[in-house]
């Protein structure tokens, strides 16, 4: 008992360090584009924390079986080149029972993995679209940003060379579509920007160029001349389409009985949403079997690595392929549970079987012969 703790609470530490990195690695992967939208929206530091918030239950159900894979190959290499796992053999202790505390962490990975998928991670999710749609279809203030076209609105370009404190503006070019028979373009050396009832631009030191339907160009120089900015007075909130990381597994279901052409990927996403909780003991299997046969020379031990992530890599590759065939063809629908169950299956008995099957070894002994 004294020795399962010991190794469960080396594992368990690894794995959430090596989770919460993956978490890390995928928020700075995926908030570029949050950033991009905060900072064009002119949103608020709040709302960028919110939309983060609303995306980590999807970011674990990726970075928790990934984070027990390496927490566990972590805690478990740590073992074997300290000699430890070779002094409990000794004691006694077979794989099975060595194995015993990884596989308590990554059932209780993926207990966590089903219900982030199954109850939390569509509400958060539909929460974060919602927010990403408002953020995108409104926006209460004007941005300007220099050495950039900004439309305005659908009628009013605007170009600034400088923008300095105080809504001061240098180098202005602005370019005004509202009347249908002219096409009226200012240039400014300088201006200023005056909020109050309305949003008006006041220019000094330009000329106004206005362009009839024929191509005649009216050129008119001012020392000052102002010009309202059209904002959109009823901004409607653009319809968005509906993810299928929005549903819950039984709407899932529900829908693919009405949606008969896309009810191979309704029925996909639904039961991976099952699917998933295998992927933390499955990834812990392969780290016991690669690890606990049999050969415990620090030789191999890069190799084990090497082969561990081979393995991983496979097998991950093998079930996103399944999922994607039964988006065409329900029959493989079954195969998302068989084929994990078997590797759990085939692991648990080359763990429990005394034979050895020390592929690193073979694989020595070929080369140098």
């Amino acid at each position: 008992m004294i020795l399962t703790w010991y190794i469960f609470r080396q594992t368990l530490s690894n794995v959430l360090i090596s989770s919460l990195v993956f978490v890390g690695i995928i928020w700075l992967s995926q908030s570029f584009k949050t950033i991009k939208l905060i900072i064009n929206k002119g949103a608020g530091l709040l709302e960028f924390f919110i939309l983060s918030a609303y995306s980590l239950p999807s970011w674990l159900l990726i970075a928790l079986p990934f984070g027990t894979f390496a927490g566990c190959m972590i805690s478990y290499l740590k073992l074997q080149n300290d000699k430890e796992i070779i002094v409990m053999k000794s004691a006694g202790i077979n794989p099975l029972n060595l194995s015993k505390p990884a596989f308590f962490i990554s059932i209780l990975v993926s207990v966590i993995l089903l219900i982030i998928s199954h109850f939390i991670m569509p509400k958060t999710y539909k929460n974060f679209k919602i927010l990403q749609n408002d953020i995108r279809n409104s926006s209460e203030s004007l941005i300007i940003k220099d050495n950039v076209f900004i439309d305005l609105n659908k009628f009013q370009t605007i170009y600034i060379n400088n923008l300095y404190e105080n809504n001061q503006l240098e180098e202005i070019f602005i370019q005004d579509r509202s009347d249908p028979n002219f096409l009226v373009e200012f240039f400014a050396k300088k201006g200023n920007l005056n909020f109050e009832s309305n949003i008006m631009l006041s220019m000094q030191n330009g000329t106004r160029i206005s362009t009839d339907s024929k191509g005649k160009s009216t050129i008119l120089s001012f020392k000052s001349y102002d010009i309202e900015i059209k904002q959109e007075s009823d901004k409607k909130t653009s319809s968005r389409v509906i993810e299928y990381n929005e549903y819950n597994f039984f709407e899932l279901l529900k829908k693919s009985k009405t949606a008969k052409e896309k009810k191979g990927k309704l029925l996909a996403e639904a039961h991976s949403r099952n699917t998933i909780a295998f992927m933390p003991l499955v990834f812990c299997l392969i780290v016991m079997v690669v690890i606990l046969k049999d050969n415990y020379s620090r030789f191999f031990s890069i190799y084990r690595k090497t082969i561990g992530i081979g393995f991983l890599v496979l097998f991950q590759s093998l079930v996103l392929i399944i999922k994607n065939n039964v988006h065409s063809n329900i029959n493989f629908l079954p195969l998302m549970y068989i084929f994990p169950i078997l590797i759990l299956i085939t692991c648990f008995f080359i763990i429990y079987n005394k034979k050895k099957y020390d592929i690193f070894y073979y694989l020595t002994n070929k080369v140098n012969k």
